[in-house]
């Protein structure tokens, strides 16, 4: 599966990809360590650090919705963009049964992921004021 269309490089702070963002990029994470952060106020919260053969950027290629994080490089990053027509390839060759499943999957994870954010900027808040 992992048909990779160009491989790119990031520096240590550079920004791969931005929250509210357009884009229909998956990437690979083929070495190096990716941070996913949230913008709550003016504080950007650490949600997840991706490493070796992660995924990230697919919500976006399946809903065709704004990035719902950013995606910051940690250290030298190698990433492998996949290909985006053999993405869209291998999901039309499913039914369109499937094809709804892995669409309401997408929007269900959006609406967790918004859920969770909320609950660790909460605690981040907490933790703030004691």
């Amino acid at each position: 599966m992992r048909r990779i269309a160009v491989k790119e490089t990031y520096k240590d702070g550079q920004v791969i990809i931005k929250e509210g963002g357009y884009g229909e990029g998956t990437y690979l994470v083929i070495s190096g360590k990716v941070r996913i952060t949230k913008k709550v106020g003016n504080d950007s919260l650490n949600i997840a650090l991706l490493e070796k053969d992660d995924f990230f950027g697919e919500m976006s290629f399946l809903d065709r919705q704004p990035r719902s994080a950013s995606a910051i490089a940690v250290g030298d990053v190698q990433l492998g963009l996949i290909d985006k027509d053999f993405l869209e390839e291998e999901i039309n060759k499913t039914s369109e049964d499937f094809r709804h499943i892995l669409y309401t999957l997408a929007e269900r994870l959006r609406r967790t992921s918004s859920l969770v954010v909320k609950l660790i900027a909460e605690n981040h808040n907490l933790k703030q004021q004691k």
